[in-house]
């Protein structure tokens, strides 16, 4: 049993926490969490409002109330949305408690002592009209990097980068808009400089770090560490436990990653247990302390806070810290005090109230987990909400769910059915699928993977939907109908604890159908594997994600039979055609932009964005030949109207472009294709996933490709041993991508069999 702690950044409470904050930390956080809680492992997992720092003044002083006021209306407010999410923390508390006053200024003086904290007098910035010292974050002006008009005096909100005022240009008070001055304040420093040999030595050996993370780290690192402010001249926050300092209290990035001590603390006193926090705590433990945040907080969670750490010399120092990048809102990252991110335009509704006025939490939650900016920035989309929801959790999860369960109750009376007395766990195919899967999705979720491990999920709930409607269990003969049915209702056990993590409300709904009446809980995480007990009664049947849509006018007969739950959406259109780049460009203040012009031939140029530039130099893009997405909705990016998508697979760090056919002139489409074809969502696109398959059998009218972990018969005759790129439908049957005229897409030889392509 492994021992884990999560800690998860502390919101604001400026306002209600958005669905970036949501998907960058807070549910990544607690999908990691369920996972190791259903295996059976020990975890604490700690965050809380965090109740100080100028966003909380600065709403403050709009609406003319104390900071206290506003940080304990949004605490409340955000509690309840953690309730109704159901994010499982074992201690979620605010800044604002005495215990946590007492831990932020003994943590303060322990560094002083051990001389790691110093005074120092610095220019800071001075508003005139107020006559105050204003924080980085009461600053306004033009970044040095990018730009942007209204960055932040501590970060840009549009190139993510982090600032010192003093380096923008035309610096303004955020309140009054005056033009401030530099005027000498003493402040205390970390004194980071002297804790660089300690930070290389702890840094030495996180190579399993996300490549976003380390990059980011190691570039602040070869900069040179320099002392850093950890006090500011403000009346709300924690004040400095020593004399002639009034008014000075400790900057919030310093005393705000001291909760997550303080909240163990809280945690193991609240459970009478005062003690029980070392466990999570002490370095000689076998604790692994994960912590999950934005990328706008890399720097203070793997250099700043394990600074603090090594300085105090007695505490756990972080395992991992799997940042995620941000998911935009309008072009730009969200944000409370800027909802529609540094894009502009009219702010969606992205507020977690709001969001579940209109859906269920199972349904916010997944958005979210697909969506998650886990490798490169996301952009919401409220559209692709009900698209996913529709698509994926209804037509494919919910229907295989209902179809199964609904066959079960009418043609068994609401039981679990025997297999045939020759079935056997150990020889069963669809037992083999769950072993293998099982195994793959968990080392995903402990690899902190949690895309990979969803998507390795969905993946299987296509397969056995296309596994049941090949079997026909409706016509079939009662031992092939007996087995199929069985072995159906132990997947949907499987895929119910696979999905927990992510869909927790639900699964146990799916748990509860199946007449399982232990919830999930520790130790769970196995049951998949255990094949359902032939008699045990059915619970009650609804639908699991109902629709409003009334469905199909004439369901065919096999899928009525099955209790006549709607069938699968029909297949998703991609319009693929023949591209060419013809020019790459930057986008400015963007670390993984390029703005592509791509050449249609009949159809034009069209402007593309595509996040490539980690990966290819503009050398390697220009006059590339290409497949387009054509038929994806515009969307914007970084203020840029992006129209299409470029098709490629990444492998083992490296990203592949899938080209079109030599044969393929600029503009040439699918194989088969109508003449019109209506414009897609990302999550219709997500629906009818491409992979990467290799031909294993070539015949006269078909043939049989490998995908990876299962092989798949396809109609036509494909070249034996070639890579091609596999469409599947919802019901999990494939087609070979290919173009007319041209034939099949071209895949690098590097790609394996199984891979993604987006």
């Amino acid at each position: 049993m492994a021992r884990i702690f999560i800690g998860v950044a502390w919101p604001y409470a400026n306002g209600p926490y958005h669905l970036g904050q949501l998907a960058g930390a807070l549910l990544p956080a607690d999908e990691f969490a369920r996972f190791h809680r259903l295996r059976g492992d020990e975890v604490l997992m700690v965050s809380g409002s965090d109740m100080h720092g100028t966003p909380v003044s600065l709403r403050a002083e709009r609406e003319g109330v104390s900071p206290a006021a506003i940080a304990e209306r949004f605490d409340a407010i955000n509690r309840e949305s953690n309730r109704r999410l159901g994010l499982s923390f074992d201690c979620y508390t605010s800044t604002h408690t005495p215990r946590h006053f007492r831990e932020a200024q003994e943590f303060f003086l322990v560094l002083l002592r051990a001389g790691f904290v110093d005074r120092r007098t610095a220019d800071l910035p001075y508003c005139p009209k107020e006559e105050r010292f204003r924080a980085d974050r009461y600053l306004r002006g033009t970044c040095p990097h990018c730009g942007f008009e209204r960055a932040r005096g501590d970060e840009c909100e549009n190139c993510g980068r982090a600032l010192e005022a003093r380096d923008l240009g035309a610096l303004r008070c955020s309140v009054c808009d005056t033009l401030v001055v530099l005027r000498p304040s003493e402040q205390f420093y970390l004194r980071l400089d002297r804790l660089t040999a300690e930070l290389d030595r702890f840094l030495q050996h996180k190579t399993y770090w996300r490549d976003n993370v380390l990059r980011f780290t190691e570039n602040f690192r070869k900069a040179g560490l320099r002392p850093t402010p950890i006090t500011r001249d403000l009346d709300w926050g924690i004040p400095i436990p020593l004399d002639g300092y009034d008014g000075k209290v400790f900057y919030v990035w310093f005393e705000a990653v001291i909760g997550y001590l303080s909240a163990s603390k809280e945690w193991a006193e609240t459970r009478g247990e005062p003690a029980s926090w070392h466990r999570f705590w002490d370095p000689t433990e076998p604790v692994r302390p994960y912590y999950f945040i934005g990328k706008d907080n890399i720097f203070h969670h793997t250099l700043f806070w394990p600074a603090m750490l090594l300085g105090r010399g007695t505490l756990a120092l972080p395992y991992d810290v799997p940042a995620n990048e941000w998911l935009q809102i309008g072009g730009g990252k969200a944000s409370k005090s800027s909802p529609a991110g540094a894009g502009g335009g009219e702010p969606p509704s992205v507020e977690i109230p709001a969001l579940l006025e209109r859906w269920s939490p199972d349904v916010i939650r997944f958005y979210a987990a697909l969506r998650a900016p886990q490798h490169h920035d996301s952009e919401y989309d409220s559209k692709e909400v009900e698209s996913l929801a529709n698509e994926v959790l209804a037509n494919q999860w919910g229907n295989l769910v209902q179809r199964l369960l609904v066959f079960a109750r009418e043609r068994y009376r609401g039981k679990v059915p025997s297999p045939p007395p020759s079935w056997r766990p150990e020889n069963s195919h669809v037992g083999a699928r769950i072993r293998a899967a099982h195994e793959r999705i968990g080392a995903e979720y402990a690899a902190v993977h949690l895309k990979e491990a969803l998507e390795l999920a969905l993946a299987e709930v296509r397969e056995t939907n296309r596994w049941v409607q090949e079997s026909q269990p409706w016509s079939a003969a009662p031992e092939v109908r007996d087995a199929t049915v069985y072995e159906g209702l132990w997947f949907l056990r499987a895929a119910s604890v696979w999905l927990a993590p992510v869909i927790p409300h639900s699964a146990e709904r799916v748990q509860r159908m199946l007449g399982i009446a232990e919830p999930l809980g520790s130790g769970s995480w196995d049951t998949a594997l255990v094949p359902p007990g032939p008699g045990t009664g059915l619970g009650e049947i609804t639908p699991l994600f109902p629709r409003p849509e009334v469905g199909y006018s004439s369901p065919d007969p096999g899928r009525e039979s099955l209790g006549g739950a709607a069938p699968p959406a029909p297949p998703v259109a991609l319009e693929l055609r023949a591209a060419q780049i013809r020019s790459v460009a930057e986008v400015p203040g963007a670390d993984k932009l390029y703005r592509l012009e791509v050449d249609l031939g009949p159809g034009g140029l069209r402007t593309v964005v595509a996040g490539l530039k980690p990966f290819l130099r503009p050398e390697q893009l220009a006059d590339r030949r290409v497949v387009l997405l054509a038929n994806l909705e515009p969307r914007r990016i970084r203020s840029i109207e992006s129209n299409g998508m470029l098709l490629a697979a990444e492998a083992q760090g490296q990203v592949h472009p899938i080209r079109p056919p030599s044969a393929a002139p600029l503009g040439a489409g699918l194989a088969g294709a109508g003449p019109a074809v209506s414009r897609i969502s990302y999550a219709q696109f997500e629906s009818a996933p491409l992979l990467v398959g290799e031909v294993l059998e070539e015949g006269t009218e078909s043939s049989r490709i490998s995908l990876g972990d299962r092989e798949i018969g396809v109609s036509g005759r494909w070249p034996l041993r070639a890579r091609v790129v596999v469409c599947l439908d919802a019901a999990g049957v494939g087609s070979v991508v290919a173009l007319d005229p041209g034939g099949p897409v071209e895949v690098d030889d590097a790609v394996p069999a199984g891979t993604r392509v987006r």
